[in-house]
């Protein structure tokens, strides 16, 4: 698995509330069947079991499939997406959670040397093979799935070492963020809010919850995200349509008033410049030209 670079962070940052390890019971989710979950990025760990069905994992631009049973290890800052395949939806079981804070209010035994390793010595991420490596499957799903909060945490324990352990001789992993992101993040929270309530934030609003000046703040988003704070918001836009599209019966006009657009032609001619298909021809195609143009 190659090094993530943090100047070429994906598009999309996605903010994962951390989940309650003491949760004794939970569902499994639906993984949408179509191809439009785009690439994205957390600041926890996110670990996951599939409970049925298939479909593919890609982390960093490696396609790893997977099938019922397998796991799943993203770690922080790590590009990512997946996909349902073969005409039905998988369902999964996720756990996301800071590892370092959950580790440290538990009171981990050699916590800054289990920082250590989760930091220079991890290498394995993705889909993890049962077969090559079963003891750190198992230990992925001991940790995802419902159970003692205690028991659960000392699994992480675990795990980490056990990584670390099957990453030796291997390029690890770069998982610490760089400063100018986290300076970032509330913004990235804020667009999410925002598209969330169905408007779009004004960069003075961002650069502010940053205590940047507007200038300085589309400098530095540029350099760390590598577009404009205006192109990413209007990307957000457009990935939020694109799902209200395929995924409900929402007119096309309440689907613009959802992502912040008050002109429909406004957005027509948005979404037509970002996908090569004007929105009610992408929904009935079901969104086929734009995933022929995206393999």
């Amino acid at each position: 698995m190659r090094n993530r670079s943090f100047l070429t962070l994906p598009s999309f940052y996605v903010h994962a509330e951390p989940s309650r390890l003491d949760e004794r019971s939970t569902e499994a989710g639906p993984l949408e069947i179509f191809d439009i979950t785009y690439l994205h990025f957390h600041s926890v760990l996110e670990l996951g079991v599939c409970a049925s069905g298939r479909g593919a994992c890609v982390v960093e631009g490696e396609n790893m499939p997977f099938a019922e049973g397998d796991v799943q290890i993203i770690f922080p800052f790590q590009r990512h997406l997946s996909r349902s395949e073969g005409g039905e939806y998988s369902r999964w079981i996720w756990t996301s959670f800071n590892p370092l804070q959950l580790l440290s209010s538990w009171g981990a035994p050699e916590l800054p040397r289990l920082e250590k390793l989760l930091y220079t010595r991890m290498s394995l991420c993705g889909i993890i093979s049962r077969s090559a490596h079963p003891l750190i499957a198992e230990l992925i799903r001991s940790v995802a799935l419902p159970g003692d909060s205690r028991r659960r945490t000392a699994c992480l324990c675990a795990l980490i070492e056990e990584l670390a352990a099957a990453s030796e001789g291997c390029t690890p992993l770069t998982l610490r963020p760089e400063r100018s992101f986290l300076q970032l993040e509330p913004a990235l929270n804020l667009v999410q809010e925002a598209l969330e309530q169905g408007r779009a934030p004004r960069i003075e609003t961002l650069s502010t919850a940053c205590a940047m000046s507007p200038a300085t703040f589309r400098r530095a988003f540029h350099a760390s995200m590598g577009q404009s704070p205006r192109q990413y918001v209007r990307l957000c836009q457009m990935k939020k349509a694109q799902r209200m599209l395929l995924l409900t019966d929402a007119s096309v006009t309440d689907v613009a008033q959802s992502v912040g657009y008050e002109d429909v032609s406004g957005f027509n001619r948005q979404f037509l410049q970002t996908f090569g298909i004007p929105p009610r021809a992408y929904r009935r195609t079901g969104g086929q030209a734009e995933r022929r143009e995206s393999t």
